[in-house]
């Protein structure tokens, strides 16, 4: 999840999709599904298990060896991004020898009842497990492969898991300076309460960066940046606060190693720390540091070209601070980003594509620059493997613009040609959430589609799962909101609540099938339930 972070990337991500485990106290981490078979994806020399997720937990145990488990989907940017900087590398496949590695797709059978299991969402995610099936920790996206193979080093040497070291530290004891570095390099934002809890995850990981002990100077400023960083996101976040983190801000900038060990998140968050200071006569020094940072990575032809791409972004997201909604950065700017992404795009190659230009897209999006983002998707639909991710997005370009019948076109065309089981449970909701927004008179199509998504979903293993389920349930809400009459017009609501009767009773073919008190069955119950 590595790129995703101002307001209209969120939504897309979110649109399709950057506490404590018991299983630590058990040992067991293995899901208690039935057995299925995984994929292997096309990643050079990687050893891949080839064999059920039961098979390499208790290959794992047998042969003494951690696991590596990869969540991921074929249509990922941030996954085509994964493969194509780190696990193409001769450097990571090496080092993958040292684990068992096991790719689990999202698409692949019952793919989503074992996320359910391991408690993963978006994609990538990375986990390494011990040898006894223990979570250790979850690895970010967005490190290049030195950093990459050295958190690979302290998995392997753990000797405690993340839960239990964020645990121990929060008791006040002592913990080694590796696991300090641990804990500076774990996937905070793909923690789904497995070190976090139910605790605020500012309250924990300003704990964190106040006890990381000076000497790690690299380790404490990542812990720090990600402190600020989630007091940042917050709605009520304590403003007096500003100053010490600013401090930090300014001491990490001033420090040319840590500026670049953390440049992920200038990158990334470089505009949320603006904009939470309570006093913007503080922004402007800071703005022009974050920039100058960005500014040296975009034009800097030797780095690698999607970290370039991603910068521009950042520059773009920092420049934006402070206008209104409708305000875009200026012609010249306009023209400099444009400048810029033309030059990076000319060095892509056909491995960056898929990443590079739903990255590029965005961009443009942000930065005011319609026609050229219409432009780049056209570009994907045409060259991507995946052309259904792209449409997708044309849909939701064609919707902020206004035009919902292209909208709505091009959602149904990326439904009608995407594949994978949770993919089209993903796509086909992404077009019923799109008809009820922008074609709620349409009941015919509102049912046709309604009816085939249930068909879909009725023909699957264990398809009421995870993400599915959770796409399903967003659906069940915006039906129920969907047919709430408008005043004076029962005539309408009645027509609606009648749709929903023979939804709710095709849905009612798959409870059978789960058993009961389990989400799934509760899901499946609830279903357009009033």
């Amino acid at each position: 999840m590595t790129k995703y972070f101002s307001l209209s990337l969120i939504v897309l991500w979110v649109v399709f999709l950057w506490s404590c485990s018991s299983d630590r106290e058990t040992g067991e981490a293995t899901p208690d599904a039935p057995e299925a078979h995984h994929s292997n994806p096309t990643t050079g020399g990687i050893p891949w298990f080839d064999g059920s997720i039961e098979d390499a937990f208790a290959s794992a145990k047998r042969v003494n060896k951690p696991i590596l488990l990869y969540w991921g989907a074929e249509w990922c940017p941030p996954c085509h991004e994964l493969k194509v900087t780190i696990f193409q590398r001769s450097e990571f496949i090496e080092q993958s020898k040292l684990f068992i590695p096991v790719y689990l797709d999202g698409d692949n059978e019952r793919a989503q009842k074992y996320g359910e299991k391991f408690d993963v969402y978006g994609y990538p995610t990375v986990i390494i497990f011990d040898p006894q099936g223990v979570e250790i920790t979850r690895i970010p996206g967005g490190m290049n492969i030195e950093q990459y193979i050295s958190v690979l080093e302290l998995a392997l040497n753990a000797l405690h898991p993340v839960s239990d070291l964020v645990r121990s530290v929060r008791a006040g004891n002592t913990i080694r300076d590796d696991d300090w570095r641990l804990l500076a390099s774990y996937s905070w934002g793909q923690d789904r309460g497995k070190a976090l809890g139910s605790d605020n995850k500012h309250a924990v990981l300003r704990t964190l960066a106040s006890g990381c002990p000076d000497r790690l100077t690299l380790s404490k400023s990542k812990l720090q940046m990600l402190a600020i960083d989630a007091w940042a996101r917050e709605e009520e976040r304590e403003e007096s606060l500003a100053p010490e983190y600013l401090a930090q801000i300014d001491s990490i900038l001033n420090d040319e190693s840590l500026r670049w060990e953390n440049l992920n998140s200038f990158i990334f968050d470089g505009a949320h720390m603006l904009s939470a200071l309570p006093d913007q006569n503080e922004r402007p020094e800071l703005r022009e540091r974050i920039l100058k940072q960005l500014s040296a990575v975009i034009e800097n032809p030797t780095l690698d070209v999607l970290t370039r791409i991603d910068a521009l972004y950042g520059w773009v997201e920092v420049n934006k601070v402070g206008l209104s909604e409708d305000e875009q950065i200026s012609a010249s700017q306009q023209s400099w980003v444009k400048e810029q992404a033309t030059a990076a795009k000319a060095q892509l190659s056909s491995h960056q594509q898929h990443t590079a230009l739903n990255s590029l897209w965005q961009l443009y999006f942000e930065a005011g620059l319609e026609d050229d983002a219409r432009a780049i998707l056209h570009e994907g639909i045409t060259v991507s493997k995946q052309p259904y991710y792209f449409m997708a997005d044309m849909g939701y370009l064609e919707k902020k613009s206004g035009n919902a019948a292209e909208a709505i076109n091009w959602y149904k065309k990326s439904w009608e040609v995407a594949r994978g089981p949770a993919t089209r449970i993903q796509w086909g909701t992404n077009y019923m959430f799109a008809l009820i927004e922008l074609q709620p008179d349409d009941l015919a199509e509102i049912g046709a589609a309604g009816s085939m998504l249930l068909v879909e979903l009725e023909q699957q293993q264990d398809g009421l799962y995870h993400r599915s389920r959770g796409r399903m349930d967003r659906l069940s809400q915006k039906l129920l909101d969907w047919a709430e009459p408008a005043e004076g017009d029962s005539t309408t609501g009645a027509q609606r609540r009648a749709l929903l009767d023979t939804l709710r009773d095709k849905m009612d073919r798959l409870c059978e099938g789960f058993e009961t008190e389990s989400e799934a069955y509760n899901s499946c119950e609830n279903f357009l339930d009033t």
